[in-house]
């Protein structure tokens, strides 16, 4: 058991941890959720709820935002204007927006983003920001109702997008478009790009069931999964929606302003100013409550998801990350299995493993019960609790040791629970308050490797005689049973997929192959079940080129030098001067005078083109490969992308030719260092043929 399946278990003073996955005694937070999100209830679905303290007038909304390459954008309404904060803050803002001044006075063509298209002079009340992929930053203006779209790479606005309905939020969806939220119940959202016209996205059926007719949608959220959230607001009073599928069910929250998604797909929602934050997991059925993130500072002004995944808010005095509650641990719970089924009746159960992480002062035992029916909680409750014993060799799979540096271990203890087909395990965990076992995972193993089974008849007539005789041998009976386990699944040894990390190169051996231990472990594990085919190539193009294939993880072109001589043709010719007939056609087949020698320029040369960037330490593993694996007599020549190819240098048309991404060329962000391959602005789209003409942006390099 692991991952999901515990969330099919029964947990008393336990809880899933949701971002790992494991098994942890109960969280409690310290100082409780804030003051704001503990307002009595509502009503049932469908009637007035409960009245909710009338918070303070919050102030402007401010939009935050986040692009592809981590810089982050704000919006200062009270100055009319939008700036731009490298992520981690080092550097200083940059406003983005021209005064009327500076836009009076630039060139045209030449001067920053201007506020609106027809008026220069009217601020941009930036309320929402949303940025797409494609270097467009759209900009919800609070004063006019539009959005307007920014392009961050040409510094311009390319337009204002005008929407039926008022619009009320801007957030940007997982396929590089971006949704804009309206306070419509009945078509609430769109899809806007930058060029085309909105598309309307409508609501799944029964989505805003249960929820008042009054409430309207405020806010919008996506989460990194793609699913949108809304927060609908009436009064004082918020409801969260789910639009994605499984869908819980609407949950109420007394006083919620602010919505965002964090990067484990925890729901997240704030209050008044000043105060701290709440979280939900998303179940299949409903929210499930989480520990409260505490946002010391909080301006009340909006939430963004941080390119590393936490929740960012603006303060008074700078932007900051959310951080969790401190929180206490139950000092005791429980987690009953679902039933284990072995699919064979009258079963003997062997020993149960679990790999858990016990920090000092824990405490972890095991109960069992087991039968031909299901057991049921009762005769849980009552088996007896044994303590685990930490297994010193690690795990019980053959040939399956834990990664270097794993702080888990694997714990054991021997299963005393009637034979049956069914077994059902209580794990109890145990700490005091600071600390928590946890638990990854959890198997058991039948049928049983038992000694006693291979004793004499006599020594198993009285059962209470075989089960003390049971778990007297149950030590040696495990260590031998594992040695044959490792005895009987040696074969794994000899797969390449299989084997141990650290038995790779002992497995090369037994081939004649040395493995580098610069290569990354899935290469090393390809060259040795392609070991043979390879070999059968050895020294060809098309074994070259597999063998860099398979260290690279991308296409290699190995480019033969003789491919390149001018198509010419010799007939006859004895004398050694040839006779040329037009410029193509030699007779005779000698060499011009003045002509350099085929032999020196085309024999036993080759060129290996590399068809994405490399570092230095994966060209010196390139160059000594090819140095291994080449013919001794042959010469190499290494070209990677970013040395960049011209017609008839190193690009060869049906040679040489790789359909794929660009040339490599990254931008350079203000303050960092120009070197010989910066290249400041945006690459544009290529040329053509049939469509594009020389001297219309092209530039032929000599």
């Amino acid at each position: 058991m692991s991952g999901p399946d515990w969330r099919r278990c029964g947990h008393v003073g336990t809880e899933i941890d949701d971002e790992t996955g494991e098994v942890v005694l109960e969280r409690q937070p310290v100082s409780g959720p804030p003051a704001w999100a503990t307002a009595p209830a509502g009503g049932a679905a469908g009637c007035p709820p409960a009245p909710a303290p009338v918070p303070a007038p919050a102030p402007e909304r401010a939009g935050l935002a986040f692009d592809a390459r981590g810089c982050r954008y704000r919006g200062v309404p009270e100055r009319g204007q939008v700036q731009r904060v490298p992520w981690p803050d080092r550097q200083p803002p940059v406003d983005l927006l021209e005064g009327p001044a500076q836009v009076a006075a630039a060139p045209p063509g030449r001067g920053r983003f201007v506020a609106s298209g027809a008026d220069p002079r009217r601020p941009l009340r930036a309320w929402a920001l949303a940025a797409d992929h494609d270097d467009h930053l759209f900009v919800l203006d609070g004063g006019t109702g539009t959005v307007a779209v920014l392009d961050l790479a040409d510094g311009h606005l390319l337009r204002t997008v005008v929407l039926d309905r008022l619009p009320a939020d801007l957030a940007a969806g997982a396929d590089g478009t971006v949704l804009v939220l309206t306070g419509s119940r009945e078509a609430p959202m769109a899809h806007l790009d930058a060029i085309g016209a909105p598309v309307g996205r409508p609501l799944p059926p029964g989505a805003l069931a249960g929820i008042p007719p009054g409430a309207r949608p405020s806010r919008l959220a996506v989460a990194p999964d793609g699913t949108p959230w809304l927060l609908l607001r009436q009064g004082a009073d918020a409801w969260i929606v789910s639009l994605g599928a499984p869908r819980p069910a609407p949950l109420r929250v007394p006083g919620g302003t602010e919505l965002e998604i964090d990067g484990a797909g925890r729901v997240v929602v704030a209050g008044p100013p000043g105060g701290d934050l709440v979280t939900w997991a998303a179940g299949r059925d409903a929210l499930i409550p989480g520990i409260p993130l505490r946002a010391r500072g909080y301006d009340g002004r909006g939430l963004v998801r941080t390119p590393d995944g936490r929740i960012g808010f603006s303060t008074g005095t700078g932007f900051r990350a959310a951080v969790r509650e401190r929180v206490r641990y139950a000092c005791e719970g429980t987690v009953d299995t679902a039933a284990l089924d072995s699919r064979s009746y009258r079963q003997q159960w062997g020993r149960v493993f679990v790999e858990a992480c016990m920090p000092p002062g824990t405490q972890l035992a095991v109960a069992a019960a087991g039968g031909d029916d299901v057991p049921d909680g009762a005769a849980l409750a009552q088996a007896p609790l044994c303590r685990l014993h930490r297994r010193e060799t690690g795990r019980e799979v053959p040939w399956s040791p834990l990664p270097p540096g794993d702080r888990y271990a694997v714990y054991e203890a021997p299963v005393r629970a009637e034979p049956g087909r069914f077994l059902r395990l209580r794990l109890r965990l145990a700490g005091a308050g600071a600390t928590t076992p946890r638990i990854r995972a959890l198997r058991a193993e039948f049928p049983a490797t038992g000694l006693v089974e291979r004793l004499p008849r006599a020594y198993r007539t009285d059962p209470g005689a075989a089960d003390f005789l049971r778990r007297y041998l149950a030590l040696v009976d495990g260590q031998l049973g594992d040695l044959e386990s490792r005895a009987v699944h040696r074969d794994l040894l000899l797969d390449p997929w299989g084997a141990p990390t650290e038995l790779l190169s002992w497995l090369g051996s037994l081939v004649g192959l040395s493995l580098d231990a610069r290569w990354p472990e899935r290469a090393r594990r390809t060259l040795l079940a392609e070991a043979v085919a390879l070999f059968r190539r050895r020294g060809t193009p098309a074994g070259l080129r597999r063998v860099l294939e398979i260290y690279l993880g991308a296409p290699v072109v190995v480019l033969e030098a003789f491919r390149l001589r001018a198509a010419t043709a010799a007939l006859g010719g004895r004398d050694g001067s040839p006779a040329v007939v037009g410029t193509a056609l030699r007779v005779g087949g000698g060499v011009e005078p003045g002509d350099g020698d085929p032999f020196r320029s085309s024999a036993h040369r080759f060129t290996v083109l590399l068809t994405r960037e490399v570092d230095d330490a994966e060209l010196a593993v390139v160059r000594d490969l090819l140095d291994v694996a080449r013919p001794a007599h042959t010469l190499v020549e290494v070209c990677t992308v970013g040395q960049g190819m011209r017609a008839g240098i190193g690009l060869h048309v049906e040679i040489s030719t790789v359909v794929g991404p660009g040339s490599g060329v990254t931008p350079v962000r203000v303050g960092g260092e120009l070197a010989a391959d910066s290249v400041l602005g945006r690459g544009r789209a290529g040329l053509r043929i049939g469509v594009g003409h020389a001297g219309g942006g092209a530039v032929v390099d000599g």
